[in-house]
């Protein structure tokens, strides 16, 4: 495995704090993680200082984590089909929608090259899916 310098890491958000914490539910997240629950959204925009409790609710329900940015023409085009089918699972998994631009210490985490990119925090662990619009 390749070692990581700590100054190539400077300004990422560290998660490793989060691997060995107990499960708990992130402050009012729990209508959003339960199944069947029609009227919380469970589109969330994230910010750098709230994506450790985005982090914390994956261990209760699967998170999808959407990079984006206003300028993205693809993005543009792949976030509407994520949102949709997100919102027809009716709480079986929470989208978290990242603007890079504004929030680039998330991006940095998930060391984002390109958008759109996808990524799934499963039990606070990031499981790559895709980058790119593939629509």
């Amino acid at each position: 495995m390749t070692e990581i310098s700590a100054a190539a890491l400077r300004g990422a958000v560290d998660l490793s704090s989060l691997r060995n914490r107990p499960a708990s539910p992130a402050p009012g997240a729990a209508p959003a993680a339960a199944p069947g629950a029609e009227s919380a959204d469970v589109v969330v925009d994230v910010t750098d200082e709230s994506f450790g409790e985005i982090v914390e609710l994956s261990r209760s329900v699967p998170v999808v984590v959407d990079l984006w940015a206003e300028w993205c023409g693809p993005c543009k085009q792949l976030s509407p089909i994520i949102e949709k089918v997100t919102r027809e699972q009716r709480g079986r998994v929470v989208l978290a929608k990242v603007d890079v631009d504004a929030n680039p210490q998330i991006a940095q985490a998930f060391r984002a090259q390109s958008i759109p990119m996808v990524v799934a925090l499963l039990g606070g662990q990031p499981v790559p899916m895709f980058t790119g619009a593939v629509l």
